[in-house]
């Protein structure tokens, strides 16, 4: 009995800690189009001058150091892809400019130690995946 109360109470944690996960859903649902551009590009938001994403394709497929901007201007994430999926080390940002999480992605899974903040960059939550 004692130990079916223990496979059950390490269910529970578990599934807990899945539905808390600030980003356990697969990072490669995020892949973005496939398309003819080769080399550094730069993308505006559409009837705009502000900068939406620059980065670099390889073969049409985002490959390299990509960063991406708020409407404001203002960084909203920066990493690297490989092959059109997100792969190393990511930082994401609040609107007001200050780091939201940072962590590492490797084969589309969070992996290794994670830091979130709120938005006055109070440390909220550390997980080591």
């Amino acid at each position: 009995m004692k130990m079916i109360f223990l496979f059950l109470l390490a269910l529970l944690v578990s599934c807990n800690k899945i539905s808390n996960d600030p980003i356990s859903k697969n990072l490669c649902n995020d892949l973005g189009a496939v398309t003819s551009k080769n080399g550094y590009t730069k993308n505006y938001y559409p009837n705009s001058i502000n900068l939406e994403s620059i980065g670099h394709y390889a073969a049409g497929k985002k490959d390299g150091f990509w960063k991406f901007f708020y409407r404001n201007g203002k960084v909203k994430a920066e990493g690297h892809y490989r092959y059109n999926k997100k792969q190393g080390y990511w930082k994401e940002y609040h609107k007001n400019g200050l780091v939201k999480s940072e962590g590492h992605i490797e084969n589309c899974e969070p992996s290794g130690y994670w830091k979130f903040y709120d938005q006055k960059n109070n440390l909220i939550k550390e997980i080591n995946y």
